[in-house]
């Protein structure tokens, strides 16, 4: 599995859309909170404007994540096809596109 340390396998709530399509991260755990979208080209570091608790990623690109502003502390990778309620609050990240490329 492609969930690196610092990010638990969780269910979303039976009340909770999956965001097929989207990369998206959340102020709440388990998918709840405020929506910040991670746009395909945030391939640059990227400061979140508040601490995010949860990510849900079903697009064709990897998001790095990091505990700390400015792309420190790097706490994993999530790749696509994958959510979960992150061990340590996001506070940056940037974007690795993969498959397909952008544009496609």
């Amino acid at each position: 599995m492609a969930i690196l340390a610092g990010v638990a396998l969780a269910q979303p709530a039976a009340a909770t859309e999956i965001p097929w399509g989207q990369a998206n991260f959340y102020t709440g755990d388990n998918f709840t909170g405020v929506v910040y979208p991670i746009p395909a080209a945030d391939t640059e570091c990227t400061n979140l404007p508040e601490p995010m608790h949860s990510v849900a990623n079903f697009k064709y690109a990897n998001v790095e994540v990091y505990a700390g502003e400015d792309c420190t502390i790097p706490t994993g990778n999530v790749t696509g096809l994958h959510w979960g309620t992150l061990g340590v609050p996001a506070k940056s990240y940037k974007v690795l596109v993969s498959w397909p490329p952008a544009g496609y």
